[in-house]
């Protein structure tokens, strides 16, 4: 089954990675029809994410919202397929980004740089960017469980050298990369589960991974924000935040609380901003903190 899955795969891969930008634009539209029309694929936890943040208020009409969500979702998914036809030489002309001095800034400090994101736009395109602009630059991301299909989107990730540190080693690894004074990007808006911090993010208490805190605490890298805005397929807008820098310091559960709330109410503002551009699919809140009655218990 694993190889079956992974021809298919390897198989999209070499059809969509052969086309033009434009081309992939087109059957990127004719995917998104099918997706958001006849599969409707999780439409009711979009449905659900959306009333959750917005109530019955939703910042635009139902069905254009879920259109344009539905179609950053596929453009995202058809730009990593076609993640091979970026070249060094046209990357300016798809991203243009703002503020990349802050990156030379902070390397300065020979602490590395923890380098997030969120499901936004499309964070894939972001490591190879900074990786063709000569930048070192690891990326955290879990392991598939087909090991054929891992091997082969680690390889496509590392097509610029972007090189990948997996969830089960993040914390050595990641700590590793830093001591190089490299980038170290993580995507870290997703459920954090159990071993999650609770903060407000879009006004709902949520489970958020500890993981870019507890590095910064004990690296001292300083922490940015780099959001990609979506202009049209294969363009974006990106901007880069500072987030959070000091020394390194003991871990606790207040620092790590005061970080992650930080970094969190910088992507809302972005989300806000944006919102078509997030993946509302993610079930981002399936975590739910424990009420004071049952911690008395």
């Amino acid at each position: 089954m694993h190889k079956f899955e992974y021809a298919i795969v390897k198989l999209l891969f070499l059809i969509f990675g052969r086309l033009s930008f434009k081309a992939g634009k087109r059957a990127a539209d004719v995917l998104c029809f099918l997706i958001s029309k006849v599969m409707r694929y999780r439409r009711k936890v979009i449905l659900s994410n959306l009333k959750r943040v917005y109530g019955n208020e939703l910042p635009a009409p139902k069905k254009e919202l879920l259109h344009e969500i539905y179609k950053n979702f596929i453009y995202l998914w058809m730009e990593f397929l076609q993640i091979n036809r970026l070249r060094p030489d046209e990357i300016d002309n798809r991203i243009n980004m703002h503020n990349i001095e802050l990156v030379d800034e902070a390397l300065k400090k020979g602490k590395g740089i923890i380098f997030m994101s969120g499901h936004y736009g499309n964070f894939e395109w972001i490591g190879q960017y900074f990786s063709m602009k000569g930048y070192p630059v690891s990326g955290i991301a879990k392991r598939q469980s087909n090991p054929y299909v891992n091997k082969l989107v680690e390889d496509i990730r590392a097509t610029n050298n972007v090189k990948v540190v997996y969830t089960k080693n993040a914390m050595k690894d990641g700590l590793t990369v830093l001591a190089r004074n490299e980038l170290l990007a993580i995507v870290a808006d997703q459920d954090g589960r159990k071993r999650g911090v609770f903060v407000d993010f879009l006004g709902q208490p949520s489970s958020t991974p500890v993981g870019p805190a507890v590095l910064h605490l004990r690296s001292g890298a300083p922490v940015l924000m780099v959001i990609p805005v979506r202009k049209a397929y294969g363009t974006f807008e990106a901007f880069i935040e500072p987030v959070y820098d000091g020394e390194p310091q003991p871990v606790t559960d207040k620092l790590i609380q005061q970080i992650t709330q930080t970094h969190s109410a910088v992507l809302e503002k972005w989300i806000r901003k944006y919102p078509e551009q997030w993946f509302w699919m993610h079930k981002r809140w399936k975590t739910k903190p424990v009420k004071e009655s049952d911690e008395i218990l």
